[in-house]
């Protein structure tokens, strides 16, 4: 077979790399020069200006904080540090640095290299979701400490009283149903392939049966046959231990304030 030699114009390469560079201009938010220096192939620029932002946050948060800082592995920094050079996002940007903040605190024992994978692998939009879910989940855990308190009160008399009946039922729909979320289904199944929250079992529904015959013990007890049929639409969600630790570990508390 005849080989056939390509040649380019060097004005043709110049005009696809401008019209590449206006494209790519489109996707990101850098400027144009930042732009040609991803095109260069010299994109460790930008990921080094995010490291900068993310590590200047984490070290105003110690400082405010007066925080005793401890050595963090380097198995565990190079990979946060990376991971989180290439975050743009400006909050998401304040958890990586409160992250790198709560792994070097003294005080904490929150040292493990699962954490910068996890924050690495979802959105804001689900971090703030996990957030919520906690809420929810610290209301509940109030509600089941403040049955327990009444069930104190009222000694062993609580269960005939209906409002403690009522009480138990709201309870008991949460263990059952769990909570929703307001999230596109991909980012639930993103949620759970991270292990942040666990999807409870899907609902039972069995037709009602009778048995036959009366109170004359000659009569002959008649068996039906039941069908269960899975609702698997009809489910919620729980937050995950591992979420719980996730999002202490992306989080500071605030200080309250003295009256």
């Amino acid at each position: 077979m005849e080989n056939k030699e390509f040649n380019i114009k060097s004005s043709t390469v110049e005009k696809g790399l401008e019209l590449a560079k206006e494209f790519l201009g489109k996707l990101i938010s850098p400027t144009i020069e930042e732009v040609g220096l991803l095109m260069s192939d010299n994109i460790k620029f930008l990921r080094f200006k995010n490291q900068v932002r993310i590590l200047l946050k984490a070290k105003e948060y110690v400082e405010s904080k007066n925080l005793t800082l401890t050595e963090i592995p380097i198995k565990i920094l190079v990979p946060l540090l990376e991971k989180a050079s290439l975050e743009n996002n400006e909050s998401l940007q304040d958890k990586w640095a409160k992250m790198l903040v709560n792994m070097v605190n003294s005080e904490k024992n929150l040292q493990n290299q699962i954490f910068p994978y996890l924050l690495s692998q979802i959105s804001i939009e689900e971090f703030n979701e996990l957030k919520e879910l906690i809420i929810k989940e610290n209301n509940f855990a109030k509600r089941k400490l403040e049955l327990t308190d009444l069930k104190v009160k009222l000694d062993d008399k609580y269960s005939f009283k209906k409002e403690t009946k009522d009480f138990k039922a709201e309870l008991d729909k949460v263990e059952r149903n769990g909570f929703w979320l307001s999230l596109e289904g991909f980012e639930h199944e993103n949620l759970l392939r991270l292990g942040l929250i666990k999807r409870l079992p899907p609902k039972i529904y069995i037709e009602e049966f009778k048995t036959g015959g009366n109170n004359d013990y000659e009569s002959s007890e008649q068996w039906h046959q039941i069908e269960a049929e899975y609702d698997f639409d009809d489910f919620g969600y729980r937050i995950s231990d591992l979420g719980l630790k996730f999002i202490e570990t992306c989080e500071i508390e605030e200080e309250k304030a003295s009256h």
